[in-house]
């Protein structure tokens, strides 16, 4: 199938068409809505996500990967107050030069 001249939708139709007739997708590869990242999903681990999704065709319109729920929760928690960092003092040594007459 030549996905150059369908829409996305024409394309998960025919991928959901495909994962009814078959039990798997044509390729193990799931791209994440948001970032445009390519996801490996085989086996049980695509047999997880769908009923986390909610079934395939919500796994392929609604699926976000691994490294964007990452920065959600990194951004989250940078609401939390920082605490303040110490100050630290430099102490320089005194070099004693014992053939300066000064």
């Amino acid at each position: 199938m030549s996905t150059a001249t369908k829409t996305p939708t024409d394309v998960i139709d025919y991928l959901v068409s495909y994962f009814e007739t078959f039990g798997n997708l044509p390729t193990p590869v799931i791209e994440c809505q948001v970032s445009g990242t390519a996801y490996t999903a085989f086996g049980t681990n695509l047999k997880n996500k769908i009923e986390k999704a909610g079934g395939i065709k919500n796994l392929l319109t609604t699926f976000t990967g691994k490294g964007v729920v990452k920065k959600k929760e990194v951004k989250s928690e940078t609401n939390i107050e920082a605490r303040p960092k110490k100050k630290t003092v430099k102490v320089q040594k005194k070099v004693v030069n014992a053939d300066c007459p000064f």
